[in-house]
């Protein structure tokens, strides 16, 4: 009987408990979830002890070895890196694929050397790239896909990724059109939510101010960002913003505790936010991707490094110096340009000019320090524009130069005056060609690259110009300035009032 009476007290306290838990929330362990972020990183190996796919590795690994790492590449990568002129970034997608990157999303550099080579990239890559708002006639290229749910540890993390709309713009997409950034990331983070998603990141090589308004509106948790190259941990008690510089100078770490509690069926998820940002200054370069990479650079090194001259001034190709106003460096490559094709005058956008270094005054030259600055392979064009074109042209070159906006106009046989206080579109004050007051009436014969001359960097006032040397005819930009340096032999550019800022 007390055996009986026993049992029975047991049974009712194991039925009560019962009672107490189904009415109480079942709450998982908290989850720690890392990204791992890179954006905007075209530069194989360290500069200044900074950087590189080799430095990056390493800390993947470390992040790996702690659990529940996922490595983010926020695009920005194919191009311009040095060797895409040759093998059109074929060789960055083979490191990434040695590195085994989890999601990516296109950045506008992708698309630098046109679709065909987008898409061949792509179909190399064996990581998925979220490519959510891109929109292709010969539908989404291989290995792309709209958004990507992974699992970690029973939370759902749902991805999408955005490239920025202005992309055929800035860069030569073809036929690829890009839909509403925002308006993608409302849908598809709805979109996710409804898959189970208990996670939504967004990949989103936009500007800042769109990274804003998505994380004010877009219902995402986490934006993991690119293309402005800020260094950037934000959350503002919601959303988590997220941007890694560039080149793997640095490297965030985005760190999710989350919690997931379930009751009468219902299922809430909570997280915080921790931010670990990591100088690659102090990290040493990963063996593997090391060799990697020496291989692309020796590979090349006996073309490259061969000296074609010596400057005799000082040259900046530092972006705030090729986008901010007249540059030394902008003069030489314009003056080369203008030199190859017999043409009147000159433009080239600030943008193009890439490496980011400064050369001293007696410091040889040599084909890589040219190919780094022109990585893009454009090639120079002539055209056949009015005075009235000129002039628009330079108005919208000057037209972002407080926000270093790329389209700054390096120039040759122009001088212009500009007052950057005045309202966009009526800044240029005076113009003169070869010396002589600009006749808007005049025909001119122009050299610039085929990027600016097909509309690139908001040049659209060139787009329908009469082409006297076209794309198809024409040789490329680096080469030029190679060939100029060269006959040369010594050349002596510098800042001397061709477009003066006021």
């Amino acid at each position: 009987m007390l055996q009986s009476r026993s049992f029975a007290a047991l049974r009712a306290g194991f039925l009560g408990m019962s009672m107490l838990l189904s009415g109480a929330a079942l709450a998982q362990e908290a989850v720690t979830i890392r990204f791992v972020q890179t954006n905007d990183i075209d530069r194989m190996s360290p500069a200044k002890g900074r950087g590189g796919f080799a430095k990056l590795m390493t800390v993947i690994k470390e992040e790996r070895a702690k659990g529940n790492a996922l490595f983010i590449h926020a695009g920005d990568t194919i191009s311009p890196s040095l060797l895409s002129g040759f093998d059109k970034g074929a060789h960055i997608i083979d490191i990434l694929n040695h590195m085994g990157v989890d999601v990516m999303a296109p950045g506008n550099h992708e698309f630098d050397l046109g679709p065909a080579a987008f898409r061949a990239r792509m179909a190399e890559a064996k990581f998925d790239v979220l490519a959510t708002n891109i929109v292709d006639g010969n539908g989404l290229p291989a290995n792309t896909k709209a958004d990507k749910i992974v699992d970690v540890q029973g939370v759902k993390v749902g991805f999408f990724g955005l490239t920025t709309e202005d992309t055929p713009i800035a860069s030569s997409p073809g036929d690829i059109r890009f839909s509403s950034t925002i308006d993608t990331a409302r849908a598809k983070a709805k979109e996710l939510r409804g898959k189970g998603a208990d996670i939504v990141v967004a990949i989103a090589h936009t500007p800042l101010e769109v990274d804003m308004i998505i994380a004010r509106s877009a219902g995402v948790d986490v934006i993991i960002g690119g293309h402005d190259e800020h260094l950037l941990a934000f959350y503002d008690g919601k959303v988590v913003l997220s941007e890694s510089e560039s080149q793997a100078n640095f490297v965030n770490v985005v760190e999710l505790s989350v919690k997931k509690a379930t009751k009468d069926g219902k299922t809430t998820v909570s997280w915080s936010p921790n931010f670990r940002i990591i100088d690659t200054a102090t990290v040493k370069p990963d063996p593997e991707i090391e060799a990697v990479v020496k291989g692309y650079e020796d590979k090349l090194s006996k073309e490259l490094d061969i000296e074609i001259g010596m400057t005799e001034t000082p040259l900046d190709s530092r972006r705030a110096t090729v986008r901010g106003g007249e540059a030394a460096i902008g003069n030489l490559i314009t003056d080369a340009m203008k030199a190859a094709v017999g043409a009147d005058v000159a433009i080239t956008n600030g943008g193009g000019i890439r490496a980011d270094k400064q050369y001293n005054a007696g410091q040889k030259l040599t084909r890589r320090d040219i190919l780094s600055e022109m990585p893009f392979g454009n090639t120079t064009v002539l055209l056949e524009v009015t005075g009235a074109q000129i002039k628009e042209a330079l108005e919208n070159g000057v037209s972002q130069v407080r926000e270093l906006g790329g389209r700054f106009p390096q120039v040759s046989g122009i001088t212009a005056e500009v007052d950057v206080k005045e309202p966009v579109g009526s800044r240029v004050k005076s113009v003169k060609i070869n010396g002589q007051p600009l006749d808007p009436a005049k025909t001119y014969t122009l050299a610039t690259n085929d990027f600016v001359a097909r509309g690139g960097d908001g040049y659209k006032v060139f787009a329908d110009a009469k082409s006297l040397i076209d794309a198809s005819a024409s040789q490329l930009m680096a080469s030029q300035v190679i060939d100029y340096i060269n006959k040369e032999g010594k050349v002596a550019p510098k800042v001397e009032g061709r477009v003066v800022l006021r």
